[in-house]
């Protein structure tokens, strides 16, 4: 080959970079066009509020689970429980900063996808990683419905604190929004037992940003990144332990909490 050839392509990006907000706000302001996964719904089975509570509770959210694989797909996010508190108090007596930590707790709530999966096996459900659902989610759905993976968002090492301590900020509800953002689902329903459950009714993430609740129905980061989405602008919380509730949800009835963005 001869001649000689540019270094740059032409490009308003051209010699810039990503982080300078005023280049990038045109694109970021503006809704996607395509939701990859239009009728994809997302539920997240909490790790300390259900998973950690037994077979009570887990199986028969297993069973409502069970009779909507008929319906349109399925994304079954795991968070992480007790175990993962456990695995974070030691680390933090051992000083491990904060993306070790986000990567042992991450491991708990694989451990929980995995078993939910074992339960559902028979339907041809299986446990995906966080690789897997991120580029090959489609085509598993198209073999069984229905997956189910790792709720904990992947930073992993690349995770920062947030404030003065070192715990990481982006747990299991922050993961599944921005999966389900990601793949332009249809909706996405967090699974809490009882007084987790929130406060019925219909409120805005500002709302309970600004409120003096002891304790949010979702993580504060989930709160904040819900104001920030694309596709997913509200999200229901419901109360797992009420037979039927996860069945409502899940065809698009309100039977919890509806926080917007």
């Amino acid at each position: 080959m001869s001649g000689t050839y540019p270094k740059d392509v032409e490009s308003a990006l051209a010699r810039q970079t990503l982080l300078d907000r005023d280049r990038v706000r045109p694109v970021d302001q503006r809704r996607p066009v395509v939701r990859m996964l239009p009728r994809l719904r997302v539920v997240v089975l909490g790790g300390r509020s259900v998973i950690d509570r037994g077979r009570d509770v887990l199986l028969p959210l297993v069973a409502e689970i069970r009779a909507a694989l008929d319906g349109d797909p399925l994304l079954i996010c795991t968070g992480a429980g007790v175990r993962a508190r456990h695995v974070l108090g030691v680390g933090l007596d051992l000083g491990l900063p904060t993306g070790a930590l986000a990567e042992l707790a991450g491991r708990e709530a694989e451990q929980n996808g995995h078993l939910v999966a074992a339960l559902l096996a028979d339907r041809g459900v299986a446990y995906l990683g966080h690789d897997t659902v991120a580029h090959q989610l489609p085509v598993h759905l198209a073999a069984s419905n229905a997956v189910v993976t790792n709720g904990w968002p992947p930073f992993g090492v690349h995770e920062f604190p947030a404030g003065t301590g070192k715990l990481p900020p982006h747990r299991t509800d922050t993961g599944a929004l921005l999966l389900a953002d990601a793949w332009g689902a249809a909706s996405l329903t967090y699974v809490r037992a009882g007084e987790r459950s929130g406060p019925g009714g219909a409120v805005g993430a500002a709302e309970l940003l600004g409120g003096a609740a002891a304790e949010l129905p979702i993580d504060r980061e989930a709160l904040a990144t819900l104001q920030r989405t694309k596709h997913v602008r509200s999200v229901q919380v419901i109360d797992g332990t009420a037979s039927g509730n996860l069945t409502a949800a899940l065809a698009g009835r309100h039977v919890g909490t509806v926080i917007s963005g």
